[in-house]
């Protein structure tokens, strides 16, 4: 086979956005070792010429690794868009499946349509009628990897001064929803020959650092290892041992997330468990990261698989 692997151009030295190089490297180490011919392509302002260099090496696919277009990730499925309208062969969700899932309000609503539990949510116009009695989070609509939540995203109606500031939030970029105290569990899915296959459950464990703070994994906990939220925060796999029928729920409810949005390759969904074991859906994550210190690919070690093994079989399901 021979491989492009098409990563957006780092415009910044935040954590977030250097990540794709991380990404990029270990892709590129799993084909050679899978002895495929492969050649790496940035891209920056001019999508369009980018793409053209695509067409002409004339590759058996593009490995999509592309998490913003001209530095904004609210327009990270611009280029599949147009690998998808030169029928160029890509990996990981397909465009339509990008487009939703990257939108966190349309993805909600399909969930809601296919029966998928969530917590409820509404649009920043809408904010009359939360309940005074409960908690919010207020979240960006297109931003990935924590970025935009921090504990402020917290509140109350009761908490007035930072109620006026979310009140004052364009509809179009942010959304609020209610926040669900309790546990937070990712579950990473990789494409295989019967459809997908539901990798083993990793939990976030908050330290008593956190006692007194919204466990939320916000972007300091994410990104910035020096920091308090970070240190406090850590991923643990096998805390399901003792909740299999909430396990056997959580893995018919990816698998039915699989069917429902058309997904393909890779993804992740993220989840919160409350005291009563009700699950709710956080967000479905298309095209999740792939650096090796990434949650996917520790789930995928969990497994016992290698990378190697991962990359093939995201090649082995192309849009």
């Amino acid at each position: 086979m021979k491989i492009v692997i098409l990563y957006n151009q780092v415009l910044s030295n935040n954590p977030d956005e250097l990540d794709v190089l991380n990404q990029r490297d270990l892709v590129l180490k799993a084909c050679e070792s899978l002895h495929y011919e492969v050649c790496c392509l940035s891209v920056g302002e001019n999508l369009k010429a980018a793409i053209d260099k695509v067409r002409n090496e004339n590759p058996d696919a593009v490995f999509n690794l592309m998490e913003a277009s001209w530095g904004i990730a609210e327009l990270c499925y611009v280029a599949p868009a147009l690998l998808n309208a030169y029928k160029i062969r890509y990996t990981g969700v397909p465009l339509d499946a990008l487009f939703v899932t990257g939108n966190k309000v349309l993805a909600k609503k399909l969930m809601q349509f296919n029966k998928l539990p969530t917590a409820d949510f509404y649009s920043i116009s809408d904010l009359n009628q939360l309940n005074p009695s409960k908690t919010y989070i207020v979240k960006p609509i297109w931003e990935e990897a924590s970025v935009g939540i921090t504990a402020d995203s917290i509140f109350k109606i009761a908490d007035k001064e930072k109620f006026e500031i979310i009140k004052k939030l364009p509809n179009s970029h942010y959304f609020v929803e209610e926040f669900i105290d309790g546990r937070e569990l990712n579950i990473s899915m990789l494409a295989n020959k019967n459809g997908v296959e539901v990798l083993p459950a990793a939990e976030i464990i908050f330290s008593s650092y956190y006692n007194d703070k919204p466990k939320i994994v916000g972007y300091q906990a994410k990104w910035d290892e020096e920091s308090e939220a970070y240190k406090h925060s850590n991923r643990a796999f096998n805390t399901l041992i003792n909740y299999k029928k909430l396990e056997e729920k959580l893995v018919i409810i990816c698998k039915k997330c699989w069917e429902a949005f058309n997904l393909k390759g890779y993804a992740r969904v993220d989840f919160r468990v409350d005291k009563n074991e009700s699950v709710f859906i956080l967000e479905i994550n298309g095209n999740p990261c792939i650096a090796p210190d990434s949650g996917f690919v520790a789930a995928i070690e969990q497994k016992g698989y290698s990378t190697k093994v991962m990359i093939e079989r995201i090649l082995s399901d192309l849009n």
